[in-house]
């Protein structure tokens, strides 16, 4: 009843790899219950209950990329929770009492109307816009980021069970973008309990539905090719229009990730998107239910090892021929090795695992192990040791097989040394020894071939393992749920930027051949002119005569000295050096052909309005004269202070504000820049700055 590991037939780099991977999970704390996010405000303790009966969620369609295990990472959609997160894949679980209202609040940051259904569940929506199947929180328009506060949804959780929401609107698409997530309701009555004791922590209300331990299976499939075409279309500032009848998925997912990244723990920092993990691990004797749900379009034919599984439930309804009659166990069920996981369908099991009838001692002989086995009289326990959970019929047994020498066998990663349950014992020189615990390893996976790839890359897709641990190893009984997300993504770290121009010479009517601007030739009456110049050893947009003309829409200037054309990653920074005036702004990758008008066609505009108190204004050009709004991020500015901005390589820009010792990320925003470009400046009317940084960003 031992596992030699499949992953004896992988190359010695493939293994290499998974060796490291692998050994990342071994550390990982389980829970008795599935991480999940429980709507409380403020939110309880971990391990203590849920008070409130009114359950309020708000959530936001956002855009970001999932990592794959065969090193790549995709364009997806997905739910975030509230709007200060990033979006998750699947979305956030969310968990309920039965009888408890449900408010559901929508945002969205797409370009496209987004929505949410929740099948099994009879829901009011208000606010947002009339859709298809449900009221829809509008698109962002093309060009523009921002929240936009959609729809309200409302329920009461009237039945206890496992269900799937997703988006409503285009569900062709926009769940194979990722669009999905999965609810849990509580039935009446149910308590976490503790280690020791824990009754009431049932599925349903039947009492055959009680369980020890339970864990999410989340499948879902993607074409990438279907992710990059949309992906493409929404950063160039199109309309999104995909052809979903040719969608062919390559890739396969349990909980957002496929193997072996399934066997992490819940929220690694490497994978800020896909936090939640497929790793059951359990004692012998527990009862696992299995919370099943395919969000995708296929039938995934999911099969576990060790032991077949009894379904308890489909679709939120126990299969049980009076299921008024809460005494009355499942009985419209037999147990199964394979689950035949439709479609949009949600199935509950309970899997078991005990050793009962295998002929040996699954804890080794008394002399190579020594231990007790006192079996329970009566009860269901009965014939089982009621600590260890070993069946004592067999206590003592040795295995009926001699097991061959080091030298004739292939021992698997998760191969302890011996075929007893907490017993280790000598590996191969250079084996990774994986199972430190000497547990039983069991492979959770699709039985369709191809969907245990990670886009033609064994192993990955849809795969796990199970991890049946002796009793002497704690797996801890904490309730998963209220789990802590993730924090938000910090912003890049402020730019360490080289200082271009401190402007400390003579004053000039220009500021000098390393910068490119408009100029005005007045011959007699002046000499060469231009709205910026050097002025007190600041640069200074002039406030008299014929020049300040051009400083009243901004005078622009661009650095022009040596590597004047900075890489796709790019920052600038300017020190604020008087009341800062309306309309101060830094320039980023601006490029095409110098104009007589002084200005770029093709640039990012960072610019400082003093409207509403304080506001930096992120916006692009692609003609030098209208500005198409970006982002609007609060921050108010005053004289010395340092405005620095920075741009990456897919268009997105990071906005500081540094005041003395103490430097503020004010936020960030989306354009279509993704290439290269001139860094500079634009000074309004009696303006004056120092300091000017600059360069590229590695």
């Amino acid at each position: 009843m031992f596992t030699i590991s499949i992953f004896n037939t992988l190359s010695r780099k493939l293994q290499a790899w998974l060796m490291a991977v692998l050994l990342l999970c071994l550390g990982s704390p389980a829970h008795a219950l599935i991480p999940g996010w429980e709507g409380c405000n403020p939110a309880p303790a971990p391990g203590t209950p849920c008070a409130e009966t009114v359950r309020t969620f708000n959530l936001t369609a956002r855009d970001d990329f999932v990592s794959t295990s065969d090193g790549n990472s995709h364009y997806t959609w997905g739910y975030g929770r509230g709007t200060e997160y990033v979006m998750q894949y699947p979305g956030p679980t969310l968990v309920v009492n039965q009888g408890d209202t449900v408010s559901i609040i929508l945002n969205n940051t797409l370009p496209v109307p987004v929505s949410i259904i929740f099948p099994g569940q009879e829901v009011t929506a208000t606010g947002g816009n009339p859709g298809l199947l449900t009221r829809e929180a509008p698109a962002v328009p093309l060009g523009q980021t921002g929240v936009v506060v959609g729809p309200t949804y409302t329920f009461v959780a009237l039945q206890p069970g496992t269900y799937l929401y997703h988006s409503g609107t285009n569900p062709d698409l926009q769940v194979e973008m990722g669009l999905v997530g999965a609810l849990i309701v509580r039935p009446t009555g149910f308590l976490n309990g503790t280690a020791a004791s824990h009754p009431a922590r049932k599925a349903y209300n039947q009492a055959g539905t009680h369980f020890d331990r339970e864990t999410l299976f989340l499948l879902t499939e993607m074409d990438p090719a279907i992710h990059w075409q949309v992906y493409g279309q929404v950063s160039s500032g199109m309309p999104v229009a995909v052809d979903t009848t040719l969608i062919k998925p390559s890739m396969w997912f349990i909980n957002g990730r496929n193997a072996p990244d399934t066997q992490l723990d819940d929220y690694v920092y490497w994978l800020p998107t896909q936090p939640y993990n497929a790793l059951p691990r359990m004692h012998p004797g527990e009862r696992l239910l299995m919370r099943m749900i395919n969000a995708g379009r296929e039938l995934h034919p999911f099969h576990h090892h060790g032991n077949h599984a009894t379904p308890i439930a489909r679709d939120g309804r126990v299969l049980s021929s009076n299921p008024a009659n809460f005494a009355l166990a499942p009985n419209l069920t037999s147990p199964d090795f394979t689950v035949r996981s439709v479609p949009g369908q949600t199935v509950d099991l309970i899997y078991e695992w005990t050793g009962k009838g295998l002929g040996w001692d699954i804890y080794g002989t008394v002399a190579l192990n020594p231990h007790t086995c006192v079996p329970a009289t009566s009860g269901p326990d009965a014939g089982f040791d009621t600590v260890t959970r070993e069946w004592c019929a067999d206590h003592d047994k040795p295995m009926p097989v001699i097991l061959p020498g080091q030298m004739d066998i292939s021992a698997g990663e998760h191969y302890g040394g011996s075929p007893y349950l907490g017993v280790t014992g000598s590996l191969p020189q250079g084996h990774p020894g994986l199972n430190t615990t000497g547990g039983y390893w069991h492979m959770f996976h699709s039985h369709n071939e191809k969907e245990v790839t990670t886009d033609d890359i064994f192993p990955g897709g849809m795969m796990t393992m199970l991890v049946i641990e002796p009793w002497s190893v704690d797996l801890g009984d904490v309730a998963a749920g209220p789990i802590s997300p993730p924090s938000p993504i910090p912003p890049p770290a402020l730019p360490g930027l080289s200082l271009i121009d401190n402007f400390d010479r003579a004053d000039a009517n220009t500021l000098g051949a390393d910068w490119q601007q408009f100029t005005l030739d007045l011959g007699v009456f002046g000499g060469v002119q231009s709205g910026i110049r050097v002025n007190g050893n600041q640069a200074f947009c002039i406030d008299v005569g014929l020049p300040e003309l051009f400083c009243a829409a901004g005078a622009n200037a661009y650095w022009n000295g040596a590597g004047a054309d900075h890489g796709a990653q790019q920052a600038a920074a300017i020190t604020l050096s008087n009341t800062v005036a309306d309309g101060t702004a830094l320039y980023l990758k601006a490029s095409g052909t110098f104009n007589v008008f002084g200005v770029y066609p093709n640039a990012i505009r960072v610019r400082y309005s003093a409207a509403s108190g304080g506001q930096v204004v992120v916006e692009s050009t692609t003609n030098g004269a209208t500005f198409t709004q970006a982002a609007t991020l609060t921050g108010s500015l005053a004289a010395g202070d340092t405005l620095t901005a920075m741009v990456d390589a897919t268009g997105k820009v990071y906005v500081w504000k540094t005041t003395g010792a103490v430097t503020t990320s004010l936020g960030s925003a989306l354009t279509t820049f993704t290439g290269t470009g001139r860094i500079g400046m634009s000074l309004p009317t009696g303006s004056r700055i120092d300091n000017f940084a600059g360069g590229n960003v590695p």
